[in-house]
């Protein structure tokens, strides 16, 4: 499964790739991504946080690990088992008609590419479209309408992308749903689609003039980012909490708190 998006995710966006990650190569899928900043660093992340295979494919030479600051995270692939792959030459340095080359050499080696926040125009659109000439399937994280990062992933999801809520939908597309479907450890619970809205908790430590950010609030109340981000998305689109440069506060209604 290859899983692609932007460079510059929402904590949300990220958050879900990374549990994206580790739900699958929990459940034996190996992750390929391109070893980026973003979504791809965090698929990566997930997969090796689950004692996964993730497989790095890159738009330089083997050798010269672009950015440079993912060196750790290219040795933590080898040596979980995973590999660095490339069609250049050793030696080569990043230049940008190498990699949608790469997105292309991404979508050959997977069955299914998963795209993760994808503004108008990225490139990992490019993914997508060279897994669909590939007729490979090509799905989707559905994001926020108030984010120009959710504009590429919806047009996919209007054009008949699969629709990705949580992990087990990527297994089912692979084929692999009803051997995991028993599996504690495979069934996704936090990726914040779907989720009962427990208003109360989230919203007792909000205010309607100090932002707090899914992090601090995810410290509050003890529970995974992943499931504050869904949950706090869920109250956004429900116009109960206001999203800002430092965070989110509780939204009024008619001049009293929305509860």
């Amino acid at each position: 499964m290859a899983m692609v998006g932007s460079r510059r995710p929402s904590p949300y966006g990220e958050a879900v790739a990374e549990q994206l990650g580790l739900e699958l190569a929990r459940a034996g899928v190996v992750v390929v991504s391109g070893l980026a900043l973003g979504i791809d660093a965090a698929a990566h992340r997930g997969a090796l946080n689950a004692g996964g295979v993730t497989v790095a494919v890159m738009g330089t030479g083997v050798d010269v690990i672009y950015p440079a600051g993912h060196g750790v995270l290219a040795d933590a692939i080898l040596a979980a088992g995973g590999a660095l792959v490339s069609q250049f030459p050793d030696g080569t340095a990043p230049r940008r008609h190498n990699f949608p080359a790469r997105n292309y050499t991404m979508a050959a080696l997977s069955d299914v590419v998963v795209v993760v926040e994808a503004a108008e125009g990225s490139g990992a659109l490019i993914t997508a479209e060279a897994a669909l000439d590939l007729h490979k399937e090509v799905m989707a994280v559905p994001g926020s309408i108030f984010s120009p990062l959710s504009v590429g992933t919806h047009q996919l999801l209007r054009d008949g992308a699969g629709l990705v809520q949580n992990a087990r939908d990527v297994l089912m597309a692979l084929k692999l749903g009803g051997e995991v479907l028993d599996d504690p450890l495979a069934t996704p619970q936090r990726l914040g689609f779907g989720l009962r809205r427990e208003r109360d908790g989230i919203l007792s430590h909000l205010s309607d003039v100090l932002a707090l950010n899914a992090a601090e609030i995810a410290r509050k109340l003890q529970l995974p980012i992943a499931e504050v981000l869904g949950r706090l998305t869920a109250l956004e689109l429900d116009g109960a909490v206001r999203r800002h440069q430092d965070g989110y506060v509780r939204a009024l209604r008619r001049g009293k708190e929305r509860a």
